[in-house]
This record gives C-alpha cells, structure tokens and sequence, in this order.
C-alpha cells in the first residue's frame, strides 16, 4: 500500500496514567487538533479537528519507540471521533496520527465453545459443564486493497498447533470492504491456541507474530442469554453470566471479562443477520437494531475478549436448526 510519508511533520496524543500530552509541529495548512479526550463507558476515545476528507493512520505503541498501525481511513468531516475499543484490554497506550495509509496486521486466536440450543424456547437449553473445544488463528488486515482470497492465505504454527501451511477457511473470513479478515480452519487438538511464533503468508511475503498462549479454561464464562420476540422479530437479548462448571449464576461479570459483543446468525445465504457494538462488561442488555426474523436465526454467539486480549466465542443454536 502506498503510504504518504509525513513521519517528520504529526501531531501526537498520549495518555500517560490519565494525562494528555498534545503537540503539533508545522507543515500543514491547518494542523490537526485533538480534543474531548476521555474515557466513555469503559472505553478511551478523542476527537480530532482535521481537513475534511484527509487520509490518516492511527497508530499506538506502549513505549513510545515501537508504534503500531490499528488503522487506516479518511475523515468524513472536519471532526472525527476515534474509539480505542479493546478497552481494559489494551492497558496503557500512547496515541499518534500519520497522514496518508499504512497497511497494518494483527493476529490473535479465537476460542469455540458450544453452550446448547434455543430449540423452541427463548432460553437455551444448557448441560453443564460448558467447555472450550475448538480454536482458530485469525489474522486481520487494514489499510490495504486487492485482498486476496481465503485459500491464498496460509497459517502455520508451532509444533503441536495442528496448522501447518493451512490455508483460511472461506467461510469464516471477510475480505470485503476496506479490511480484511482471515480466519483458520478449526483445530479441536489442542482446543487452546499454543504460543510460540507463527507465520502467516500473505500475498506472497510472510508475516511472523511472537503469539502468547490462549488464557485457557480460567478465563471460560459464559453469557447465558435470553431473548424478547415480538410478532416473530427478535427485539433484543438480555444475558447473565454462569459459572462454565456449575451452571450457577454469577452476581456480576467476571474480573478477566473486557468487552462483549452479541452476534446474530442467519443460514449460509442469510450470514450474519446482526453484530452489536463492543459492549463493557457491565452492560447485560442488547435491543436490536436492525429487523431479524426469530425463525430465520440459526444461531446466537457472545463474544467476548478477556483483559489480556484472549478472544472467547460461546455459541447457542437457534430456532433455524431445532434443538
């Protein structure tokens, strides 16, 4: 991707233990300018005054030495707002904008688990106890154009991971749109994704990542939902949280959970019917905003990410496929 070269001439926004450190240097028209910095439901997010319709980059880094591009895109006015959704996640990050696109990568794994089926009833049918059994690599790409197909993208991993130059599945990667996702076949020995290096091959270069270990069992909950259907459409799910060995109901969240995200599912020719926001752990309550027909669902997900990043999918059958 071909990227505008303006390292010499950036504004930058750090947050450094709930300071804001603001800088500008000249060579532009009219400077950016960051404002309405703050933290908003568990979440840092700015503001940025900048040319309408200017390509940029955001980038973030840990130590201010080793930057990070998370994104590429163009302003659709003079004031953008930008979210860092990985919330508690992400710990303490510094902040710069780029201008012009630099293609950026990042891997992580994600972890199945299958919690039961809604079958005819508004609650999912549950036996407990919940466990982990599969995972897939996944790696995303922004800020780049002509992504190629799935099966021309190849995953291997250490010894034991079970890919071994494995290209993406198809049916689980996106390669629409301005980013890209490809996601590994599943693996269900080990069920955990193994740490160690890992090389993606894309586009004819490989890209190698130092991965840490899936989090494991500890970080397992699951978000038992319900859901409200009226005159046939899907109008919203509510969910608490249980104990993945016993079943009983947790007072609140647990600690480990960062951010949850709800996900509607259609048949293969329907995909997917509905994804909300990243949510903080604290909310338990999702109305839809889109029309879904509860016939028509053929499964409900919630996803959710730990504190250290690990990725957890708890997936409950819906009406489309019985019990």
């Amino acid at each position: 991707m071909k990227s505008l070269n303006f390292i010499f001439c950036r504004l930058c926004a750090v947050l450094l233990i709930g300071i804001l450190w603001l800088s500008t240097c000249a060579g532009f028209a009219q400077s950016p300018v960051f404002t309405n910095t703050a933290i908003v439901n568990g979440f840092f997010q700015t503001q940025v005054l900048i040319t309408s319709n200017a390509v940029f980059t955001v980038e973030t880094s840990t130590n201010l030495t080793d930057w990070t591009a998370v994104g590429s895109m163009t302003a659709t006015n003079n004031l953008i707002t930008i979210v860092d959704d990985r919330g508690p996640a992400a710990g303490r990050q510094f902040y710069r904008l780029l201008l012009g696109t630099i293609a950026s990568f990042d891997f992580k794994f994600l972890e199945f688990a299958n919690a039961g089926s809604f079958g005819g009833s508004f609650s999912p049918a549950t036996t407990f106890p919940v466990t982990v059994n599969s995972y897939s690599a996944d790696f995303g790409v922004k800020g780049d154009t002509n992504y190629p197909a799935a099966t021309n993208v190849f995953f291997t991993g250490p010894g034991g991971s079970g890919l071994t130059n494995s290209p993406a599945n198809p049916d689980n990667s996106n390669t629409n749109g301005s980013n890209a996702n490809y996601q590994s076949q599943f693996v269900t020995n080990p069920v955990f994704g193994p740490g160690g290096i890992w090389t993606v091959s894309y586009k004819g270069s490989n890209y190698t990542f130092n991965a840490s270990a899936a989090h494991g069992a500890g970080h397992l909950t699951v978000p038992y939902p319900t859901v409200t259907v009226s005159g046939g459409i899907l109008q919203s799910v509510s969910w608490v949280y249980r104990d993945p060995n016993t079943g009983s109901t947790l007072v609140r969240a647990p600690m480990f959970l960062g951010s949850i995200q709800l996900q509607v599912h259609g048949s293969s020719a329907a995909g997917e019917l509905y994804d909300s926001d990243q949510l903080t752990s604290d909310v338990t309550n999702n109305v839809l905003t889109t029309s879904v027909n509860w016939s028509a669902v053929s499964g409900i997900s919630m996803a959710y990410q730990d504190t250290t990043g690990g990725n957890y999918i708890i997936s409950f059958g819906g009406p489309a496929v019985g019990p």
